[in-house]
């Protein structure tokens, strides 16, 4: 049954976004997961492509650790999948990464049916349980957040170890919760994972007892040292992250915010629209699968079947609305929780517990009596499944705001009508079909989530997929910047500063929330930040220029920056001037290290290890422009040297006069204590569970003996 059911949820899943793949692609995912998680995925990649680990990202912040960035998830297993199928490329192919996340979406489907199926008595209702989580509307509207849709796919692995363990009273099953965890913090987005812990410890009170919570908090905290190859280097880099509030704004939108759970298209998301419109302007339908099996248990009072879901959905919502502000006084007064907690992300609670709903809900439903000819609702599905998938390939124009109720309407009453039918093969076909059609025509090729074309194919020569250039610069132009790897790169008009990771090129700007507080103060010297991440380079500021070693400036003739580039004597227009992007070269630009009391040349330059011969009568301080952080260590031939801060950010260290070797290593201890606990705790977890299983084993011969 299992297999049966892992090839129709696959086969289920590969339909449900057959327009995203092959060999039918005419859309992609977009917005962060092309513009964040793409370009640290393929910086990691090319990492890996030139036989080395991705400790230090030189791309952003002049410098920042990468293997502490949460999100490039670097130690998470499915990721390894991606770069396993790019190991013959210099670059990532996007469509490696719209794979990735809908094979946790599969996965969520197949997980959520094996922990619903303990709830019902019938197969159809646990799978209408698992469609509702997998290809409901906040996994919909989040697909754009590749690091928090793969963690949310292992929120039933977690609920389900949690059933077993209060079931049988034994601890064996609690490795699913940890292991869940575990692959829910590697993920790459820990406010999905501070949501799961709070689900798994109030889902366990629910169905057993408060006494009772000592499973979750202990599968959780065993999951910190399963994890902890991660989690390590992460703790580390928090520690120089400038602190940013995140959580007590509370969600736009008012009442009306709420609809999109019970109206599919309340806001208009068709994908010609265009604009992306305001903040509640999302898609979080339930399903109707999910409203039928709620409204029917409340139609039948069944209050108890509906607590573990209530108390889920009472929780998130007492986490959303924040009610005199106590929850937000009490999560700011803990360390690294407030800002690894988010009101939005406590919408995935809904998606959960509407699963849950809808199974026992669907499950009651179809034990009724049956007084319906069985043919009758299976036209009726046919009917306006059709409709449906019409209306949909003809741009998906349905109907917005409370007229959308009318449509609602009518699948649920061929819902109903379905599960009040004679359960024959084909009528448990039909349901399981029109709740896809629903999903399908309000959840996908949706503004939200897709844009026109394909990623591999608009960039195919491009480095990102491992093409040989630049797209959109002169190919003599682009590799001189890219020779110059002791130089740093300003954007005044063109690619986002997450994007020169595709080209190995490096920029004092960025955009990630582990910017440093003292990275941030160096900027704010010279110009402010315009949100809690991004600054505008000031290319015209010499000191600014000197001070971040930057030599290129990127501009578009089409920009206001473009005629004062030209008119200014300090800076050269490259030739040849071709192209979309033109680049400016800074005449005066000094490398990215500094030797004011002699003479230094680079011998050997990599992200994480930097060599220089220097020479000097009599001695002085040797400036490296990259960022001070913990990892890194300084050697004068071949002998430990005391790192000092230089202008608080950068890194410097005395040479004695003569001619020395300086060398920079950037090793993040916290990876591999890390690493070292990580191993450990696997090792000694499968271990421990091995030694149960065998002695259970030999218990059961000795009674049957």
């Amino acid at each position: 049954m299992r297999l049966s059911v892992a090839f129709f949820a696959f086969l289920a899943t590969y339909l449900f976004f057959f327009e995203y793949l092959p060999p039918w692609k005419t859309v992609h995912l977009f917005s962060d997961i092309e513009g964040y998680h793409y370009p640290l995925y393929n910086y990691a990649q090319k990492a890996f492509h030139e036989g080395r680990f991705p400790e230090w990202d030189v791309a952003e912040y002049s410098g920042i650790s990468f293997v502490g960035n949460p999100q490039a998830a670097v130690f998470y297993p499915p990721n390894w999948l991606v770069y396993f199928a790019n190991r013959m490329h210099d670059g990532v192919r996007f469509q490696t990464l719209e794979d990735l996340e809908f094979l946790h979406c599969w996965a969520a489907f197949l997980l959520a049916w094996l922990w619903l199926r303990r709830w019902t008595q019938t197969e159809v209702p646990a799978l209408a349980g698992a469609a509702v989580f997998a290809f409901g509307g906040y996994r919909m509207a989040e697909s754009q957040h590749l690091g928090a849709m793969c963690a949310y796919s292992w929120y039933p692995l977690g609920l389900w170890g949690l059933d077993e363990a209060v079931k049988q009273n034994r601890w064996t099953p609690l490795w699913k919760t940890a292991a869940a965890s575990a692959l829910c913090l590697t993920a790459g987005y820990p406010p999905t994972w501070f949501v799961f812990c709070v689900c798994c410890v109030v889902y366990t009170a629910a169905i057993a007892s408060w006494r009772d919570v000592w499973r979750p908090v202990a599968a959780i905290a065993f999951s910190l040292l399963l994890a902890m190859a991660q989690l390590a280097p992460v703790l580390e880099a928090a520690g120089m992250k400038a602190k940013e509030k995140v959580y007590g704004g509370g969600l736009a939108g008012g009442a009306f915010f709420y609809l999109q759970f019970l109206l599919p298209g309340y806001y208009d998301q068709a994908r010609s629209v265009g604009h992306l419109g305001p903040p509640q302007e999302s898609y979080l339908y339930l399903g109707a699968a999910a409203l039928l099996g709620c409204g029917w248990l409340i139609w039948r009072g069944q209050c108890k079947p509906m607590l573990p879901a209530g108390v889920l959905v009472i929780t998130a919502m007492l986490f959303i609305l924040n009610p005199g502000r106590v929850i937000e006084w009490t999560i700011g007064a803990l360390p690294l929780v407030s800002e690894a907690c988010r009101e939005w992300n406590f919408l995935a609670v809904f998606g959960l517990a509407a699963a849950m709903l809808a199974a026992l809900g669907l499950d009651d439903l179809a034990r009724t009596r049956r007084g319906i000819a069985w043919w009758l609702p299976l036209a009726a599905a046919v009917i306006w499944n059709s409709r449906q998938w019409w209306v949909w390939r003809g741009g998906g124009h349905f109907a917005t705001g409370w007229w959308t109720a009318l449509e609602t309407g009518v699948t649920l009453l061929v819902l109903c009508l379905l599960f009040l039918a004679p359960q024959r093969v084909l009528v448990q076909a039909a349901i399981l079909a029109t709740i896809w059609m629903e999903f399908k025509v309000y959840g996908t090729s949706r503004r939200f989530n897709a844009a026109t074309g394909s990623v591999d194919r608009m960039f195919a020569q491009d480095m990102r997929t491992g093409g040989p250039e630049m797209m959109g610069m002169n190919a003599a132009v682009y590799e001189q910047m890219r020779r110059d790897v002791d130089y740093r790169v300003a954007v005044d008009s063109g690619p986002h500063g997450t994007e020169l990771r595709f080209y190995r090129l490096a920029t004092p700007a960025g955009f990630d929330p582990f910017l440093t507080t003292q990275y941030r103060q160096a900027v704010e010297r010279f110009v402010s930040f315009r949100s809690d991440r991004e600054f505008v380079f000031d290319w015209s500021n010499a000191e600014m220029m000197d001070a971040f070693a930057v030599k290129y400036v990127i501009t578009t003739p089409d920009s206001k920056g473009y005629a004062k580039l030209a008119s200014d004597s300090r800076f050269r227009l490259m030739l040849p001037a071709e192209g979309y992007y033109r680049v400016f070269e800074y005449l005066a630009a000094r490398p990215g290290f500094r030797f004011e009391a002699g003479k230094a040349r680079r011998v050997r330059w990599l992200p994480e290890e930097r060599l220089y011969l220097v020479h000097s009568a009599t001695g002085g301080q040797f400036h490296l422009l990259e960022q001070f952080f913990p990892g890194w260590k300084a050697y004068v031939d071949g002998q430990p040297a005391h790192l000092t801060r230089v202008r608080t950010t950068f890194q410097g260290i005395d040479v004695p006069s003569g001619e020395h070797w300086i060398e920079f290593r950037f090793r993040s201890l916290g990876m591999r204590i890390g690493v070292a606990v990580s191993l450990v705790a696997w090792l000694g977890g499968l271990f421990a569970l091995w030694r149960f299983r065998r002695a259970n084993t030999w218990v059961e011969n000795a009674r049957i003996s």
